[in-house]
């Protein structure tokens, strides 16, 4: 198959912050490519020098960019994101994309109304349950301008994908839920653990990622039942306090190094649409420790594959764990088994399927 996708950003060493999304989006590339379908994504970001895949640059007009005083690329407004639905629909309407026989889009597509090839879109979460969820009001305006957005690009395209069933109660049109993936040949798990109780945090320390809280309980509870305890950091800032290590911008290969040293992964998001992060986590052989947000909650089956605590209650949850080794041990083995159900070529098998009966002209669901 030709395929086109659309991804707002690919990673990239360029910008300090890279969302979930842009992996997920690389990833699902590479492996169509390597399963030997031809795929060009159409994206605002150069090609990372690990893609085989080809990528197309996306940006808006120089007019446009000057008059608006944005940069594309930060997406500082509901305006400049629909400039580049214009630039996506405007290279549609002259039929640039009519070589291909799909288009997946993970966003951006609203304004692709002509008839070409058919669009499964997918959805990695709810603008409205982010809004619900968002810890300041520019953020909650932010998320509910995209919300009607979110569904009309769910109405009209020809199958409509969420990565969980909780991101589907939140979105009408939804046909199927397929979830990410994660490459058990990058993410696998060894016996190369840290001789010290290490806690790994991947996320954003500010909003619903919730990292400073869990920095909080690190400094208030933790390290004092356990001074030789560390606090691994992988956000958006470094943070220069006893027992706290920050780690910028690792790539693929120094995470999953990251995840299999750890004795424990702590995300306490207060909302997730999936939460890539701990099945990550799973596929290290690493204890996953959550708040009991949507994400978690179907990821962990409600605690069966890993130890979900409100936020009054995490810091025991953690001490439990670093304190029993055997614990440990045994939610790790439920983490392997479950990690399965995602399995990078399981999960690739199914866009494939999905897009062939798609351009076939049959059902989705």
């Amino acid at each position: 198959m030709n395929i086109a996708v659309l991804s707002l950003h690919l990673p990239s060493s360029r910008r300090p912050k890279c969302g979930g999304v842009a992996y997920v989006a690389h990833r699902l590339a590479n492996a169509l490519s390597q399963r030997g379908h031809a795929v060009t994504v159409f994206s605002t970001d150069e090609r990372p020098p690990d893609a085989r895949y080809q990528v197309r640059t996306v940006t808006a007009t120089a007019t446009a960019q000057r008059r608006e005083g944005f940069s594309l690329r930060s997406l500082l407004s509901p305006l400049s994101s629909l400039l580049l639905n214009w630039q996506i629909a405007r290279r549609y309407a002259a039929q640039e994309y009519r070589s291909f026989d799909i288009i997946h889009a993970h966003g951006d597509d609203a304004l692709i109304w002509n008839p070409g090839p058919p669009v499964v879109r997918t959805f990695h979460g709810a603008a409205m349950a982010e809004a619900i969820y968002a810890t300041t009001w520019r953020k909650r305006l932010w998320y509910l301008t995209f919300a009607p957005r979110e569904i009309w690009e769910a109405a009209k395209a020809t199958v409509a994908v969420a990565v969980s069933a909780n991101t589907q109660r939140y979105m009408p049109f939804i046909d199927l839920v397929i979830p990410n993936s994660v490459n058990r040949r990058i993410f696998y798990a060894d016996n190369s653990s840290t001789t010290h109780p290490t806690i790994l945090f991947v996320g954003t320390l500010a909003g619903r990622k919730r990292g400073q809280l869990l920095l909080e309980i690190f400094q208030s509870q933790i390290r004092p039942a356990l001074p030789s305890a560390e606090l691994w950091l992988v956000a958006e800032r470094s943070v220069e306090t006893p027992g706290v290590v920050c780690f910028q911008k690792p790539d693929e290969n120094t995470l999953a190094n990251l995840y299999r040293q750890a004795w424990v992964f702590c995300l306490p998001s207060a909302y997730e649409g999936f939460g890539v992060p701990y099945i990550e986590a799973m596929a290290c052989g690493t204890p996953v420790v959550a708040t009991p947000n949507a994400g978690a909650r179907e990821v962990l089956d409600g605690g069966r594959w890993g130890i979900l605590a409100p936020p009054t209650e995490l810091g025991a949850a953690l001490l439990s764990l670093l304190h029993d080794a055997q614990k440990r041990q045994i939610v790790s083995q439920q983490g392997l088994k479950r990690v399965e159900t995602f399995a990078q070529d399981r999960i690739v098998e199914a866009y494939e399927s999905l897009f062939e009966r798609t351009i076939q002209g049959e059902a989705s669901t």
